[in-house]
């Protein structure tokens, strides 16, 4: 499975926790079709980004439901990135 690409995605990468991203990955399975949440992750300005792959044109719809999942779980930052990490923080 390492180095697989799932066609008609784009990358994310989502600041949060491990005992989070459980959380976070319920509430985006929920939503069928929106993403799919990688265990991956890369060390970022100290925190663990973990990698989730949003389907192609969904991108705003899985914007909006991690804005409204910060109110209700440890999220930082929410980064569009490629297979191999994060863009970089601006």
């Amino acid at each position: 499975m390492a180095g697989r690409r799932f066609c008609g995605a784009v990358v994310y990468w989502i600041a949060t926790t491990e005992g989070e991203l459980h959380f976070v990955d319920a509430i985006l399975s929920a939503h069928d079709g929106l993403a799919s949440v990688r265990r991956e992750f890369k060390l970022q300005d100290g925190s663990a980004m973990y990698k989730v792959y949003v389907a192609e044109g969904m991108e705003d719809e899985f914007l909006a439901v991690t804005d409204r999942l910060k109110a209700h779980a440890q999220i930082g930052a929410v980064l569009r990135g490629g297979e191999d990490g994060p863009a970089p923080s601006r």
